[in-house]
């Protein structure tokens, strides 16, 4: 095994340059920046990368006691920029529209933020975790991992290190760890966050750390790259046309960002976008490749692909970027920027999409736009982190698609349900404020045999209680655009091991625009309670529409590890269900 040594750059804060050891073995991957910025409150320098101000991880094969670093990011809301308009205006200087709501409130004011790491294993390994000014993180007892349904092994060492066993998994884990002493507690008055007050809507880290462990890509996931059909970048600056025309877009390790002047005009940081060539049907970004930018398809190519274990920011861009306006923020369901976008898809086209992180995403992460009704992804170890701006949705999930093995914080939408086919497995979700996790609404849709297995809700904190945006697990909400319910459609729908984690938030919240048959709610459990408060927040609602069918089958559902059932479901009883009469035998709770 080679070993390799970087030095961490010491920017932003006072912390002394270390020698960094990282190894690319097949049992154990780790990787590391030496452009790391350690800051918390401006833009980082654009061939830098946001580095955690509070932790450190290690990484060992179990066992072994050869710990090997591994670098650990962080997300702060808006990046630095503060509420800016535009991508050419000062950090801070505050041009946003006092009208418009992004998403971010008393966020930055109580320094939060979301570290992330990732590694690659195929074997059992040991994760220590330490804090960067060697404060005490607590004692094993002190330390809560997200899921709390998986158990992992947490001892400390002789000098406060945490460490957590982390067993080999051919799925992957993804994770939160957090620390007692670090947690705080999002009240809400109703309409806001409050400081003092209010009622309990949530409860996060302050200084979040996120573990995604990888297996290593399949070999399925990995192109055949050679001097001919592949394009490779250059770490630094991406102007126009250095993408190229070749087959396969590839990125190595090191940090990338889209070059202020990339389409020939005087701009800044975040006023321009990748759109590749139409022969590019694959971009492969590779472990410890930093990529600031958002990438556009073309391509008419029947499978396409993004995979790599490297990492996506949309860092430079500011909310809601609008490409037909200068990519200053102007909300708009066609022209906003995705991450991943495609304008002219066609029939039968799959998209893979299988390891990347996406980081701060500026408006919806993915959207292809053209004959959607016959096309369809594979979306595998996935990851979204930094998503507080409003519109930070999950990927679109179209017909027929899997989503499995996915850690996606969001500020929207995250699991879209509006195609049939579609399949979800082993999901965990961390939500913020703005509408459900499931979402099946907007318009009259027929979406059968659409399967949801193994969700995890680590964290929400809803700070108002909503129908139209619902504040819920499971939703639909009105029209977007007008219409009117047509009771002839349907969907249909499976939901089981579904657990909600922390004050959680209503089960279900629909505004019927079709009816609903075969809907199975199943195996279901609150171990931490659901919110009773002034504001509703726990109220499951599901109002009258004329004609519409509700074929709701819940079973097994627990709060507090007591089971409701029919017994105890009403709106001011233990499930807090309050579901129209005009519905009565036709849903049930077991």
């Amino acid at each position: 095994m080679l070993f390799f040594y970087f030095f961490a750059l010491n920017i932003g804060t006072a912390w002394s340059a270390l020698t960094n050891k990282t190894n690319c073995g097949n049992d154990l991957c780790t990787w590391w920046h030496d452009t790391g910025e350690i800051n918390r409150n401006a833009p980082v320098q654009p061939g830098n990368v946001r580095q955690s101000h509070r932790y450190s991880v290690q990484v060992s094969v179990a066992g072994r006691d050869e710990f090997l670093d591994s670098f650990v990011h962080e997300t702060i809301p808006r990046n630095g920029n503060g509420r800016i308009s535009a991508p050419s205006d000062a950090p801070n200087s505050n041009t946003l529209e006092d009208s418009t709501d992004d998403g971010i409130s008393i966020e930055p004011s109580i320094g939060l933020n979301m570290a992330w790491t990732q590694f690659e294993y195929s074997q059992d390994v040991d994760l220590k975790i330490s804090t960067i000014d060697g404060s005490p993180l607590g004692s094993p007892e002190d330390v809560i991992i997200r899921p709390t349904s998986i158990k992992y092994s947490i001892t400390s060492s002789d000098s406060g290190d945490i460490l957590v066993r982390i067993p080999y998994d051919q799925n992957g884990r993804k994770f939160s760890i957090e620390f007692k002493n670090d947690l705080y507690t999002f009240r809400s008055d109703g309409k806001q966050y409050v400081s003092s007050g209010g009622d309990v809507v949530g409860i996060e880290p302050t200084n979040a750390l996120v573990i995604f462990a990888s297996t290593f890509l399949p070999s399925s996931m990995i192109p055949a790259m050679n001097s001919d059909n592949t394009q490779t970048m250059t770490p630094g600056p991406i102007r126009q046309g250095d993408w190229g025309a070749k087959p396969i877009l590839y990125f190595p390790p090191g940090v990338y960002y889209m070059d202020e002047d990339t389409n020939g005009v005087s701009g800044k940081l975040g006023s321009s976008h990748m759109i590749l060539d139409p022969q590019t049907y694959w971009v492969y970004i590779a472990p410890g490749a930093y990529v600031k930018g958002a990438i556009e398809y073309t391509t008419h190519a029947s499978k396409f692909y993004a995979t790599g274990h490297g990492v996506l920011s949309g860092e430079h861009y500011v909310y809601q970027a609008n490409v037909d306006k200068s990519y200053t923020s102007h909300k708009s369901d066609a022209t906003s920027l995705r991450m991943w976008w495609h304008n002219s898809i066609q029939s039968g086209q799959k998209w893979f999409c299988h390891g990347p992180t996406v980081n701060a995403p500026p408006f919806n992460t993915m959207d292809f736009n053209g004959d959607v009704n016959s096309i369809s992804s594979e979306i595998t170890d996935y990851k979204q982190v930094g998503a507080y701006f409003f519109q930070t949705d999950g990927p679109q999930i179209y017909p027929n698609s899997v989503v499995r093995d996915v850690f996606w914080h969001v500020n929207d939408d995250a699991l879209k349900i509006y195609y049939s086919g579609a399949s979800v497995s082993r999901a965990t979700i961390w939500k913020c404020l703005n509408d459900p996790i499931i979402q099946m609404g907007w318009t009259t849709r027929n979406a059968h045999g659409v399967t949801i297995n193994t969700l995890n809700v680590i964290h929400t904190r809803y700070r108002n209680s909503q129908t139209d945006v619902p504040t819920t697990i499971i939703g639909a909400s009105p029209f977007y655009q007008g219409g009117k319910a047509d009771p002839k459609q349907s969907i249909s729908l499976t939901v089981s091991k579904l657990i909600c984690e922390g004050p959680c938030p209503s089960l279900v919240r629909i505004v019927p625009l079709q009816s609903y048959r075969d809907f199975v709610v199943e195996n279901v459990a609150f171990p931490d309670g659901l919110q009773r408060n002034s504001i509703g927040i726990g109220q499951s609602i599901i109002p009258a529409a004329p004609g519409v069918e509700m074929d709701l089958q819940i079973s097994n559902w627990t709060v507090g590890g007591e089971r409701v059932t029919m017994k105890n479901f009403q709106s001011g009883d233990l499930g807090q269900l309050n579901i129209d009469e005009s519905y009565w035998g036709q849903w049930s709770i077991s």
